[in-house]
C-alpha cells in the first residue's frame, strides 16, 4: 500500500460558496444562532453538613447574546435530588463577570444527596443564558433521633422471581421505639406505605421488575416528626447491556480498514467492563475487551458478504450479543492517530475511490482550515495540519463531498499539554492542630496574572463522584453532551480518560447537518431580564405620584421614590444586605397605613421550575445509602450539641442575662463565647439574642444598637428575599483552648490576584480535626484556566516523627 503524506498550511483555507453562504459563513452564523456559554461556580467542597456554610466564587467565563456587564444578579438554589424540591434560594451580585457568595445550609436539612443550581439574571427565550450545577452530599452533625437500616434477607439469588427486604429501625441507642415507624417506599412502578412491627422491622417481598430505568428501591422511614431516606440497588436476573459501536470517522466501508470504539453501560449508564468475542458471521475472529470506563477500541476490514457481531462474554448478561452498523459498499475512512495532538494533527484518509472532497477543521463556532482535497482508490494519503493559528480546546474534522454532504467526522483536542499551572508550596508536610500554616502560590509558569479562588479542605470533604473543577469542566463537560466523569477525580488531567471519551463520547452540543440549516432569522431570540418588582396602592387604587419607600436591612435604613404609578425595582445594587441579615420594605409616610405594598420576585418562579425541568446528572446512578448512620459526621468531627431547652422567663434585666434564645428577627445572634454574629456558630443551639446598649466581641465594637421590627399585620410593610452581600469567611486563630475548632474548611479566598513575576503568601491555622486536607486552587488568567492543588496531613501531637 502506498502512502501520500501531504501538508495543509492555513494559507490554502478556501472560500467554496454554498448558496448564499460559504461554510466559513455558515459555522459563525451557527455561532450566533447556538454560542456557547459557560458559568462555573468554585465551591469550597462538595460534602457538606446541616449548619455549615458553603463558600463560592463564580466565574462568567463566556456569554452568549449578552456581554458580561449585562448578568447583574447570580441566583444559587440548593435542589433536593429525591424530590427535586427546591430548599433553599440566595441572590448575589456580580461585578464584571464575578460572583462571590456563601450559603448557610439549614440546621433541619434531611441527609441524601443534593445539588446547587446556579444561573444569572440574563434569560434567552424564557431561560437562563447562563447556569452551572454542582454535586454535593450533605451529612449531618447530630446524632440521628433514629437509626434505619435496609439490607436483603438473604443473599440475592438471580433465579429467584422476587426480592425479600428487611428494614431495621432502632433508637440512636440501639433500643426498640416506643411506637411503629412509617414506612413509605417506591420501586419502578410501585408505590405503597406500611409500618414497622413492635420490634420495628419490616419484611419486604417485591416481585422483581426487569429492564427498570432506576433499580433502585427507595425508602422514606418517618417517626413522629423526624424523618430519612434510605435506597437499596435491587439487581435484576440479567443484566441488559447497552452496547453502542462507534466507527471512527463515522462509517465502516468495505475492504477499507477501519477503528471501531466501542461502548459498554447498565442501563443506569454505569460503564462496564467486559471481555468480548467479535464475529465475522458465525465464527470468531477476534477477543476484545472494555477498560474501566467501559470503552474500548478494535480494529476491522469489514467484507461485502459478512455480518459482524460482538457477544459479551458474562453469563450475568442478557441478549449478549450485539450487531455491528452495516458496512458501506463505497465510502471513505479517516482517522486521527492522536487525539490530543499538540502542534501537529495527523490525519489518515482512506478511500475505495476517486472524489473530490472538503477537508474542513473546525469547533462550529470558527471555521479554521477548508481544504479542497482529491481521494483516490484504495490508497492510505496521510496528511498533516499545524495548529499554530488553531486555539486550544475541542475541534472537530468535517470531511464533506462537493455537495457538503458530510462522509466522516471525528474530534480532536489541540494543545493538550498547553497547562498553566501554579505551584503549591506548604511550609511543612504535617501540621499540629491549632498550628499556622504558610502557603506560597508560585505562578511564574503562568503566561499572565491570575485571579484564583483557594480552598483548603478536610480531603473526605471532596467526593469523586461529585468532583468537578474548572478545567475539566470548561474543557469537557461544557463541550460534550453528557460527557461521563472521571474515575478518579482527576478529569482533564487524566490523559487516558480524555482519550476515550474522545473516541465515543464524541457528540457534540451541535452536528454539521444543523449547522447547515441555520438561517440568519434564527438569530432572533427573545431577551429578557429576571427582576424583582413591587408596586404600591392606596387601598385599592392606583397612586398618581411618587411616594417614599424605605428599606431595612441589618443595621441601614435606605429610603427611595417609586414611579408616580408606585412601580418600583428591588434589584438596584444599593439595596444589598449583609448575608442572614433579614430584609423589609416599608411605606416612609406619616399615612401608611392607607397603602399596599406588593413585591413579585421572579427568581422564586424560574428556581422552582428549573427544580423540576433541569434533569441534574444522567451518568451517575443515585446514592445507594443501606443505612442513615453512613451519613452522620464521626465524632471527632462534630462538637458536642446541647439539648434545646424550653425558656420560660420572658425577660430578666439582670447583668448575668444573655439573652432570649436563638437569633433576633434582624437575624442577629451571640454565640456562647459572647462574639456578636459569630460566623463559627451560625444557627448553634446555643445562640442568644443580643441586648441593645450591650458590646460583644467580634468586627463590631460599638455597642449593640438593637433590632428594628414591624408589626406583621401591616400591609405598608413586607419582608423580602434581596440580594446578598457575601459573607467573608472568618479567619481564626483558635487561641481560646475551650473554644472547639471543628472546621473542615481551615481557609478561603476568593478574587486573589496572583502577580506571576511573584510568590504570594498566604497563611491560616489548622483547626482541631485531623487527617489529610486538599489545598485547591482554581480560576483565570487572560487567555485560559488554571487549576492546581496539593495536600498536608494534621496528625495530633506524638503522632509526628
Amino acid at each position: 500500500m502506498r502512502y501520500f503524506l501531504i501538508f495543509i498550511t492555513f494559507s490554502l483555507i478556501s472560500v467554496k460558496g454554498f448558496g448564499q453562504y460559504n461554510i466559513a459563513q455558515k459555522i459563525a452564523l451557527n455561532n450566533l444562532v447556538n454560542p456557547t456559554t459557560n458559568l462555573f461556580i468554585h465551591f469550597d467542597k462538595n460534602v457538606y453538613s446541616n449548619n455549615e456554610t458553603a463558600y463560592f466564587t463564580a466565574y462568567l467565563l463566556k456569554t452568549g447574546k449578552f456581554k458580561h456587564k449585562a448578568h447583574k444578579i447570580l441566583a444559587v438554589t440548593l435542589i433536593r435530588d429525591m424530590d427535586s424540591s427546591l430548599v433553599k434560594l440566595d441572590k448575589f451580585l456580580i461585578h464584571d463577570g464575578f460572583a462571590f457568595g456563601s450559603m448557610v445550609l439549614p440546621d433541619s436539612i434531611l441527609t441524601g444527596d443534593y445539588h446547587f443550581l446556579a444561573y444569572t439574571d440574563k434569560l434567552i427565550n424564557g431561560k437562563p443564558e447562563l447556569t452551572f450545577k454542582q454535586r454535593i452530599t450533605i451529612k449531618t452533625n447530630i446524632d440521628l433521633p433514629f437509626k434505619g437500616n435496609i439490607a436483603f434477607l438473604e443473599k440475592p439469588n438471580p433465579k429467584a422471581i422476587e426480592h425479600k427486604l428487611l428494614i431495621s429501625v432502632t433508637s440512636n441507642d440501639n433500643r426498640f421505639l416506643p411506637k411503629p415507624t412509617i414506612v413509605n417506599y417506591k420501586y419502578g412502578k410501585e408505590q405503597k406505605t406500611a409500618k414497622t412491627d413492635a420490634s420495628g422491622q419490616l419484611l419486604l417481598t417485591l416481585p422483581k421488575q426487569e429492564n427498570l430505568i432506576d433499580p433502585n428501591i427507595y425508602v422514606r422511614l418517618k417517626y413522629l416528626k423526624d424523618s430519612t431516606f434510605l435506597s437499596l440497588n435491587l439487581p435484576p436476573n440479567k443484566i441488559k447491556a447497552v452496547v453502542k459501536f462507534f466507527p471512527v470517522g463515522g462509517n465502516l466501508v468495505n475492504n477499507v480498514a477501519s477503528n471501531v470504539a466501542w461502548e459498554v453501560t447498565d442501563p443506569q449508564k454505569k460503564p462496564i467492563a467486559i471481555k468480548a468475542f467479535l464475529y465475522k458471521n458465525n465464527t470468531v475472529i477476534d477477543t476484545i475487551e472494555t477498560s474501566s470506563y467501559g470503552i474500548g477500541k478494535f480494529k476491522l476490514v469489514p467484507t461485502a458478504d459478512a455480518t459482524y457481531s460482538v457477544k459479551l462474554a458474562h453469563e450475568t448478561m442478557a441478549d449478549s450479543t450485539y450487531i455491528l452498523p452495516k458496512a458501506l459498499p463505497r465510502g471513505l475512512v479517516m482517522n486521527i492517530t492522536n487525539v490530543l495532538p499538540q502542534d501537529t494533527l495527523k490525519l489518515q484518509l482512506r478511500s475505495t475511490g476517486e472524489q473530490k472532497v472538503f477537508i474542513r477543521v473546525h469547533n462550529f463556532r470558527t471555521c479554521y482550515v477548508d481544504y479542497p482535497f482529491d481521494t483516490e482508490g484504495y490508497r492510505t494519503r496521510s496528511i498533516r495540519v499545524p495548529l499554530t493559528e488553531i486555539p486550544k480546546g475541542i475541534h472537530t474534522v468535517t470531511i464533506t463531498d462537493s455537495l457538503d454532504r458530510p462522509l466522516a467526522e471525528q474530534i480532536f483536542f489541540a494543545h493538550y499539554d498547553n497547562r498553566e499551572t501554579i505551584k503549591i508550596q506548604t511550609d511543612n508536610p504535617t501540621y499540629l492542630p491549632r498550628e499556622k500554616v504558610t502557603l506560597k502560590l508560585s505562578p511564574n509558569e503562568l503566561k499572565s496574572n491570575a485571579i484564583v479562588s483557594v480552598a483548603v479542605v478536610q480531603e473526605n470533604r471532596i467526593s469523586l463522584k461529585n468532583s468537578n473543577d474548572i478545567e475539566t469542566y470548561s474543557y469537557i463537560k461544557n463541550e460534550l453532551e453528557n460527557a461521563p466523569s472521571s474515575i478518579n477525580g482527576t478529569g482533564y488531567k487524566d490523559k487516558n480518560y480524555f482519550e476515550q471519551i474522545l473516541l465515543a463520547k464524541g457528540w457534540r452540543r451541535y452536528t454539521w447537518q444543523q449547522m447547515l440549516e441555520t438561517i440568519p432569522s434564527d438569530t432572533m431570540k427573545r431577551m429578557d431580564s429576571l427582576s424583582m418588582v413591587g408596586n404600591i396602592k392606596k387601598g385599592t387604587k392606583q397612586i398618581t405620584k411618587p411616594l417614599s419607600l424605605a428599606i431595612f436591612g441589618g443595621n441601614q435604613i435606605k429610603a427611595f421614590d417609586s414611579s408616580p404609578q408606585g412601580n418600583f425595582d428591588l434589584t438596584n445594587p444599593e439595596f444589598i444586605s449583609d448575608y442572614g441579615k433579614k430584609m423589609y420594605l416599608f411605606v416612609n409616610d406619616p399615612n401608611k397605613e392607607s397603602f399596599n405594598l406588593d413585591i413579585k420576585d421572579s427568581f422564586e418562579k424560574t428556581s422552582k421550575e428549573l427544580a423540576k425541568t433541569e434533569t441534574y446528572f444522567e451518568d451517575v446512578v443515585p446514592l445507594i445509602l443501606t443505612n442513615n448512620t453512613d451519613l452522620v459526621l464521626k465524632s471527632n468531627e462534630k462538637a458536642i450539641r446541647l439539648k434545646e431547652v424550653t425558656i420560660t422567663n420572658k425577660k430578666d434585666n439582670s447583668f448575668n442575662y444573655h439573652g432570649a434564645p436563638g437569633a433576633n428577627a434582624c437575624g442577629d445572634y451571640v454565640c456562647r463565647y459572647n462574639i456578636l454574629n459569630c460566623q463559627n456558630h451560625v444557627a448553634d443551639i446555643g445562640n442568644t439574642q443580643p441586648i441593645r446598649g450591650r458590646t460583644y466581641g467580634g468586627t463590631m465594637k460599638a455597642p449593640y444598637m438593637g433590632c428594628t421590627t414591624f408589626d406583621k399585620n401591616e400591609k405598608s410593610y413586607v419582608q423580602f428575599s434581596g440580594i446578598r452581600y457575601h459573607k467573608e469567611f472568618y479567619l481564626n486563630d483558635y487561641k481560646d483552648p475551650a473554644e472547639p475548632a471543628l472546621f473542615s474548611t481551615v481557609y478561603w479566598n476568593y478574587g486573589t490576584i496572583l502577580n506571576r513575576d511573584k510568590e504570594t503568601e498566604l497563611s491560616f491555622y489548622t483547626s482541631d480535626v485531623t487527617g489529610v486536607f486538599r489545598i485547591i486552587v482554581q480560576g483565570i488568567t487572560d487567555s485560559d484556566v488554571v487549576y492546581s492543588e496539593n495536600k498536608f496531613e494534621v496528625k495530633q501531637k506524638g503522632q509526628i516523627n
